[in-house]
């Protein structure tokens, strides 16, 4: 949940302390890019945190920014927005996660908060007796976290090597950085957590 809450700042931090309107709108173009490859590499959890942190009020305000985006760019953007849809339960997510196949990274708070409500909403003892319908509800949370690890692939060691190409613009450097560089790329991330901060800086950016 650290890392989670790190990366969403991370991007919300970037985009705002990046003064030039031009290399904005890129950083911004990358950084739907990135959140498009976590999709597509069924690593659900870092794509809410990419899409989270791009949704940010400080974010969403720079009009300026958006509009220099392409607009094949602004429509991808608007597909994958719609994944964050909290409607219904986050009926369009849970929609979407069930028709992906393993492995995958499911989003976690979603997952933690289901099963906090389940334990939370239900009695472990019901007349003294064990109340089975609650563990079975909680089997199948468990369950879920099984079926998403199985069918172990490598390509998830591809996921922060992806990263850092696609803030790199340059998707050839996958064969040339090592594991442990891009690691170490990645590790000091820039975070700026507080709200009215970070909403000082979006208005000096674009009042």
């Amino acid at each position: 949940m650290r890392r989670f809450n790190e990366l969403q700042f991370w991007i919300t931090t970037e985009l705002c302390l990046c003064p030039d309107v031009i290399k904005r709108a890129q950083l911004l173009r990358k950084f739907i890019k990135l959140a498009a490859h976590l999709k597509d590499q069924r690593n659900l959890n870092s794509f809410f945190a990419v899409m989270f942190g791009l949704s940010h009020s400080a974010v969403s305000r720079l009009s300026r920014t958006w509009e220099k985006l392409p607009h094949k760019t602004r429509k991808l953007y608007g597909t994958m927005e719609r994944m964050l849809d909290p409607s219904w339960n986050h009926r369009v997510y849970r929609l979407a996660a069930a028709k992906l196949s393993p492995p995958m990274i499911p989003f976690m708070p979603l997952l933690l908060k289901d099963m906090t409500f389940i334990h939370e909403g239900n009695r472990t003892l019901v007349e003294n007796l064990v109340n089975f319908e609650k563990l079975r509800m909680m089997a199948k949370a468990v369950h879920l976290v099984h079926h998403c690890r199985s069918h172990p692939n490598c390509e998830y060691r591809r996921i922060s090597l992806i990263l850092v190409c696609v803030l790199s613009g340059s998707e050839q450097s996958l064969s040339t950085r090592s594991p442990a560089a891009t690691w170490a790329h990645i590790q000091p991330l820039r975070v700026i957590d507080r709200q009215k901060e970070l909403l000082r800086l979006s208005r000096d950016l674009e009042s």
